[in-house]
């Protein structure tokens, strides 16, 4: 028998001897070792919407986002990313595939959320403020509310942090989150929760981009 390094001979005489009850009488130690389920006590729940899915601002705004993996992906000189045109909110499979889920968080974020600036009347510029890198229309929010009713999701967020939401001593203002969340209350809309930004547990290096 190969010596292992470490182990004491009590140790090895109890493996032993567990080894051979375990060949000898099978069933012997499978008694020890069953277990109950239903006389388990409980220690905890799973909220039914653990299973939930994120949606990035970008895809409802449209942008340049992250290139779908090709042949050159991975080569150090092709562009990552690569426009992207609003995914469809109101397409029926998709509809049918996410309400599948339910109930859900749908999670409606991401790094370009950050830089996004969110329209203060229903026609929206044709390009975002100084500061911002992107533009949320009230129709494409709208479209939001619209999906997370029809499949039975309630929305998660964050708010745009930008250097267009803050002022010359690079002080936060709260105006752009306040229209935002007026707007969303008068189509009917809830948040089950926002963050301050995306991913706030990363702000140092999120910040370090500048936004």
């Amino acid at each position: 028998m190969r010596k292992i390094h470490g182990v004491g001979p009590g140790f090895l005489a109890c493996l032993i001897s567990t080894l051979l009850i375990a060949l000898v009488c099978p069933e012997a130690l499978a008694d020890q070792l069953s277990i109950t389920p239903a006389s388990m006590a409980r220690i905890g729940t799973v909220d039914e919407r653990f299973q939930s899915y994120n949606v990035e601002m970008v895809e409802v705004t449209g942008g340049r986002f992250w290139k779908p993996y090709g042949p050159n992906t991975s080569d150090g000189h092709s562009d990552l990313y690569e426009y992207r045109t609003p995914i469809d909110l109101t397409n029926p499979r998709l509809r049918r595939l996410a309400a599948a889920l339910a109930p859900a968080y749908m999670r409606v974020s991401g790094t370009w959320a950050n830089a996004t600036y969110f329209a203060n009347s229903d026609i929206a510029p044709s390009a975002p403020p100084a500061g911002f890198n992107g533009i949320l229309s009230h129709q494409q929010w709208r479209g939001v509310v619209n999906f997370a009713q029809a499949v039975g999701a309630q929305i998660v967020t964050s708010f745009a942090v930008s250097s267009g939401t803050r002022d010359a001593a690079g002080i936060w203002s709260p105006d752009q989150a306040r229209r935002f969340l007026a707007y969303t209350n008068s189509v009917a809309g809830r948040l089950a929760a926002a963050e301050f930004m995306n991913e706030p547990n990363v702000a140092a290096a999120l910040f370090a981009q500048q936004f």
